[in-house]
């Protein structure tokens, strides 16, 4: 259960990030599409030894297909702005401390 809720929290919010670099890169791409391509390549990526590297190629051809974009330069700025807005989103909530009491 708790890797089915991983797999689409990771869905979810891969996606959402891949929908606001669409927009910076000017990708034409729905939000449905984003979370499709992610959620994909989220499932594929648990195959083991070698799933990291068919959840990119998955994750591409997915958004290739989505998008109608070129690959290069268009889909690959695309992830690498997606990946360059996660690590500010992760960096940023580390800074956070959150305390129950």
């Amino acid at each position: 259960m708790d890797m089915i809720l991983l797999v689409v929290l990771d869905a979810v919010i891969t996606g959402a990030i891949l929908w606001i670099a669409s927009k910076v890169t000017a990708v034409h791409l729905n939000f449905s599409h984003t979370v499709i391509a992610a959620g994909v390549a989220s499932l594929v990526s648990l195959i083991p030894s070698f799933g990291w590297l068919l959840s990119i190629i998955v994750l591409f051809y997915l958004l290739k297909q989505f998008s109608d974009a070129d690959i290069w330069p268009d889909i690959i700025l695309l992830v690498l702005v997606s990946q360059l807005i996660l690590f500010a989103v992760g960096t940023a909530l580390s800074e956070v401390s959150i305390t129950v009491s």
